[in-house]
Order: C-alpha cells, then sequence, then structure tokens
C-alpha cells in the first residue's frame, strides 16, 4: 500500500498585506504578476481496506498584483476583473508548449466559466484543460479583495490509475475529489472592510450588481502578455527569452 503524505500550510488570521513576490522566469517569462502565498493543503483518497491510494487533490491560495500597477485598471469593476484573470491565465500558463515545431499549447483556458454570485465581489470559477493529459485536472476561483489585488484559489485533482482520462473514470469516481473542491468554493465567504464596501457601493451605481459576462471562449494560446500583463500579444518565444537563447 502506498503512503501518501498530507501537506498544509494553515492560514493564519493576520494574512500580512499581501506583499507580492515574483514568480520564477520559467513559470512566467514575462515576470508582469506577483504572487503572495497564505496557505496550502493537500488531501489523499484512500479505497476499501488493501485497495491503496485512489488519488489526491492538491489546494492552494494567494494573493496576485500586477509587478507594474496599473492605476488606469479597477479588478472590482466587472470589466477590470475579467482584464486581470485573462491577463493572469495567459502570463502564467498560455505560454506552455507540447509541439514547438507546430507551435501547439499544452494547456486550454478558460474552460467552464462559471461566474459566483454568492460574493460580494465580481467572481468566477473556471478550469484549466491539458491538450495532451498527464492525469491531472486544474480548477481556478478568482475575486478581488481591492482595485489591484485578486485572490487566486487553484485545485488540482487526479486518480492513480492508467489510461485515458475516461478509462480512469471508469476505474475510479473523480466524484468524491470533485465533490471536496466544490463543497470548498460554496464554502468560501468575504466581508469586506469598510473602505472596500464604500468603493463597491460607488461602483455599483453604474454596474448594480457587479455582474461579469456569462460565459468566456477559451482563449487562443499559445499566447503572450504585454509588459502590462493584461494585453494578450500573438506568441513569440524569443519576446522573454534569456539574453542568449
Amino acid at each position: 500500500m502506498r503512503n501518501e503524505s498530507i501537506e498544509e500550510l494553515k492560514i493564519v488570521k493576520d494574512v500580512e498585506p499581501l506583499i507580492g513576490c515574483a514568480h520564477s522566469n520559467v513559470s512566467m517569462p514575462s515576470q508582469t504578476w506577483e504572487q503572495a502565498p497564505i496557505g496550502n493543503r493537500k488531501w489523499a483518497f484512500y479505497g476499501p481496506w488493501f485497495s491503496g491510494l485512489m488519488g489526491n487533490v492538491n489546494f492552494y491560495i494567494e494573493g496576485l498584483n500586477l509587478t507594474k500597477p496599473n492605476e488606469k485598471l479597477n479588478f472590482l469593476y466587472p470589466s477590470g476583473f475579467e482584464c486581470g484573470v485573462l491577463g493572469y491565465l495567459t502570463a502564467a500558463w498560455g505560454h506552455e508548449l507540447y509541439d514547438e515545431a507546430r507551435s501547439k499549447a499544452y494547456y486550454q483556458s478558460p474552460i467552464n466559466w462559471t461566474p459566483l454570485s454568492f460574493l460580494p465581489v465580481p467572481a468566477v470559477q473556471l478550469d484549466v484543460q491539458e491538450t495532451v493529459t498527464s492525469g491531472s485536472r486544474y480548477r481556478k476561483v478568482f475575486f478581488p479583495v481591492s482595485s489591484d489585488k485578486l485572490i487566486h484559489i487553484h485545485f488540482s485533482y487526479r486518480q492513480t490509475c492508467a489510461g485515458s482520462q475516461a478509462e480512469k473514470d471508469r476505474k475510479i469516481s473523480p466524484k468524491p475529489m470533485q465533490d471536496l473542491i466544490n463543497n470548498i468554493i460554496r464554502s468560501i465567504r468575504l466581508t469586506p472592510y469598510p473602505e472596500l464596501n464604500a468603493e463597491l457601493e460607488e461602483i455599483r451605481k453604474a454596474s448594480p450588481d457587479l455582474a461579469i459576462s456569462p460565459e468566456c471562449a477559451p482563449l487562443e494560446w499559445p499566447a503572450d502578455v504585454d509588459k502590462d500583463g493584461i494585453t494578450i500579444l500573438e506568441y513569440d518565444k524569443r519576446r522573454y527569452a534569456t539574453p542568449n537563447y
């Protein structure tokens, strides 16, 4: 029987002002977004006695901000929020290739774009999908906590068996893992601090329900973002390459 360690970084009550630090050049060549880790957790799923590990779920939560502040962009507005989410997704995932010769992207997103109306700010749930599967699936939640800060919640999950994804789903149901993820997402609560609440009230005069787009088609990847972290550009492998590339 395989032994799977359970990892956890507990979320403390006083998280700090979400001061971001740079991503690695590999994970984000453009270096246009900064991250502030908040917490992470890993769950292992076991089957009946002697059947061993069936799968696992990984979770982490972090704050995000643009490396170069943009005073014209406000994440509390639905349009600004969507620009931020799509810009970050492209900066972090859109540059990955599985076939460089044919410029084929490794990931697709957003998939299953779903606005979350139970929070007092614009919020969305979406999936990132591998075009050549390694067996992992990814679900993300984004919402703003200020005009220039986003919260990013990331889940990845997989079954520990061989075969195509359809074959894996027949062997080991992903439902318990999906139920855990969905229950965590539906348990999220946000209480705006007074200054944030006042800003939201002002924004609601123009956008009463803070509604974001009900649907969003997958982006055309591979792609880069400009140095503003928002503007999506046609992919160029030399754009953010090291000087000796």
